[in-house]
């Protein structure tokens, strides 16, 4: 008998229905051949530190820091679904019958980690050793999970992703409790700090400072414009901009324009070209994040979750992934997905721009599976998956994109110009991903007009805020310039010149909200109070958590993957270095935390203020009045947050308006919810225009 431990009750489900003619059980399927059983995500998390001195919790004591664990040890989550699930496993491992173990963790180090650990915990607790192997799912269609079963290898194949994933598990916690702990009784406030969590807070607080300190500088510049077809025309006259306002360059400025005034621009030359627009590649979990911020506002961790579920449904690939390429053995795969999606303008192409392996790690580009979904659970998640869809036929389309490029080369005296414009001549791939075209009007050789020119004061712009897009763009290559080629990015890359994976970023740019270090509005970042108070009183610690230093550590663990470092050599790197951050005679600022009265506390008349979850009285001590962002009411409603606005509203008026709701009918609504305070609960009344 084969046990089959899955990281997640969906992943079970379709190893079920794959294998066919299971028995359902309380807490695992079973057949004649397989068992099939699952964790919840993490069943087992490392110890804290009072777990090492087998302690109750105590008071955080500076004079235990820096504390490094002889030996690091896992523990039982304190939830009661969770340990009963661990006590099913358990007993199916110790069943006489059971042979093999199967880990069927997610196709990466973490699902490596998640069930070797169970599997580990339970062998080493109860004196048990049988054969362990892996299932490597890249994606979860039936012929796949039942391909992949006739193929599972031994464990010890992946020994060395486990060994990574379970050094990045270590470190981070060793920063992780270490420096959370020092901060935050440096500072009496919590402070929260992690290996990523810091750079990430850096480049944002780096911005904020830029544009802070930003000093705008005004200058002269000579606006050149025609008319043509109804169209005014802006030329662009590379001279024609200068580097401050003084009276000199006014004077400079006129001068030009004095000499220019009798002068005509003439259409020196007409040339059209046809260009052969570049395929684009296919997706990586990073380059879909980016593609679906700028185009349809998804933040990066919403992406990832419709993706995540589009591949528990079986109808994507493993999502986390780092690379837009194929390996070279997925070929026949790929003919599968075409002739299933009958599209007469899609072929084949075996071409190393798509199949690639020295471009590869451990998943290949993200694309659709055999599995054509006819449904989805939401119009984000049908977004998602049609993008994947439209980026994979736009890779496979027959026929190539043609651009005609018209260029009108324009002449004013001794300066000179080029217009630029485009259009599409063969639609091609563009069939599935359109762009707009950018026509120019007919112009015709020698062709003159007269200028109209004006001298014009402009100002330096400050730089932008930081985007979720721009700052996962950095995160993947943090030391990449500007004329890096793609072969030395994929170098980078495969030697984890990289912060954080792509599988945790947006999760960390989350948490930087979530710990009040970061703020985001209109898909902008930016630094708060607390995130100054960090990065700075962090630097005060000379604490290195620099972009070299993290960045140092991403390629110590690609060496241990690599079987070139081993997990003690690292986490022996790291206590060293908490030595000498950890200083006890240190001392720092108290932090104290500022929040925004949102108004008067309709119970007792003390202040609102607001956290990351709820709105509350600050005497909350003593008045229970609070409202949740988010509640079984409001998502009743089809209301997605109870907004600063809405509790303002409240608060002076008794109700607010709440638009766009939604009814059991999914009927869309709007309705005027009244605040009805009560001595325990916060209750709602909807009333109706008529």
């Amino acid at each position: 008998m084969k046990l089959i431990i899955c990281e997640k009750p969906g992943v079970a489900m379709n190893a079920v229905k794959a294998l066919g003619g299971m028995n359902k059980k309380d807490g695992y399927f079973e057949n004649s051949e397989y068992i099939v059983t699952f964790a919840i995500g993490h069943l087992l998390s490392l110890q804290d530190i009072d777990d090492y001195f087998d302690r109750e919790k105590t008071k955080w004591n500076l004079e235990e820091l820096p504390f490094v664990p002889k030996e690091f040890k896992f523990k039982l989550i304190e939830d009661s679904g969770l340990k009963k699930q661990f006590k099913v496993i358990k007993s199916l491992i110790e069943r006489s019958d059971v042979e093999e173990i199967i880990n069927c963790g997610d196709a990466d180090r973490e699902g490596e980690v998640i069930i070797n650990n169970i599997i580990y915990n339970i062998f080493q607790s109860e004196n048990i050793n049988k054969k362990i192997t892996r299932l490597w799912l890249p994606e979860q269609t039936t012929n796949t999970i039942r391909m992949q079963l006739n193929n599972c290898k031994d464990i010890i194949e992946t020994k060395n992703l486990y060994n990574e994933g379970l050094a990045r598990t270590y470190i981070d916690w060793l920063f992780g409790i270490n420096l959370t702990r020092y901060m935050t009784l440096q500072t009496k406030s919590l402070f929260p700090i992690g290996r990523v969590l810091v750079p990430v807070m850096k480049f944002i607080y780096d911005r904020d400072m830029a544009i802070k300190n930003f000093k705008p500088v005004d200058y002269y510049v000579i606006s050149a414009t025609i008319q043509k077809e109804d169209k005014e025309i802006k030329l662009n006259f590379k001279d024609f901009k200068f580097e401050d306002a003084s009276e000199s360059t006014k004077e400079e400025a006129e001068d030009i324009i004095s000499k220019l005034e009798s002068k005509k621009v003439i259409a020196d030359s007409i040339s059209t070209k046809d260009i052969v627009k570049a395929r684009p590649k296919l997706f990586s979990l990073d380059t879909l994040q980016n593609y679906l911020f700028k185009k349809n506002g998804f933040s990066l961790a919403d992406t990832l979750k419709y993706v995540q579920s589009l591949y528990e449904k079986g109808y994507v690939t493993y999502p986390r992934t780092n690379t837009e390429y194929l390996a070279e053995n997925e070929k026949e795969k790929i003919k599968q997905i075409l002739n299933k999606l009958n599209d007469n303008n899609l072929v084949f192409f075996e071409k190393k721009s798509i199949f690639d392996d020295s471009k590869i790690e451990s998943h290949s580009a993200l694309t659709i599976t055999t599995n054509i979904p006819d449904h989805f659970s939401s119009e984000n998640e049908n977004i998602t998956y049609n993008t994947i869809l439209n980026r994979f036929k736009s890779v496979f389309c027959k026929n190539d994109a043609i651009i005609q490029e018209t260029q009108i080369h324009l002449k004013l005296g001794e300066y000179d110009t080029d217009l630029v414009g485009n259009s599409i001549k063969q639609e091609g791939y563009l069939k599935y991903e359109p762009i707009k075209d950018s026509v120019l009007p007919n112009f015709i050789e020698n062709e003159e007009f007269i200028p109209k020119m004006n001298l014009n004061i402009n100002t330096t712009q400050s730089p932008k805020k930081v985007t979720e897009a721009e700052l996962n763009n950095y995160l993947k290559n943090p030391l990449k310039k500007e004329d890096m080629s793609e072969e030395e990015e994929y170098k980078d890359l495969l030697d984890g010149i990289e912060i954080g994976t792509v599988a945790t970023r947006s999760g960390v740019i989350e948490n930087a909200i979530k710990y009040e270090y970061v703020t985001k509005k209109k898909n902008h970042l930016s630094i708060t109070n607390k995130g100054i108070f960090c990065v700075e009183n962090l630097d005060k610690l000379h604490i290195d958590m620099s972009v070299s230093k993290t960045v140092e550590i991403s390629k110590s663990l690609k060496d241990i993957y690599k079987d070139a470092l081993s997990v003690e050599e690292l986490v022996s790197t790291v206590s060293k270095q908490l030595e000498q951050y950890i200083n006890k005679e240190q001392r720092l600022d108290i932090f104290h935390v500022e929040k925004e009265v949102i108004g008067k506390c309709p119970k007792c008349g003390k202040d609102i203020v607001e956290n990351e979850k709820s709105f509350y009285c600050e005497d909350y001590k003593n008045c229970n009045f609070s409202i949740w962002k988010k509640n079984k009411f409001f998502d009743s409603i089809g209301l997605k947050n109870f907004t600063k606005n809405n509790m303002k509203s409240c608060l002076t008026k008794g109700f607010f308006e709440a638009k766009n709701l939604t009814s059991k009918s999914g009927k869309k609504y709007d309705a005027k919810l009244v605040m009805e305070v009560t001595a325990k609960y916060v209750n709602w009344k909807m009333e109706f225009n008529k």
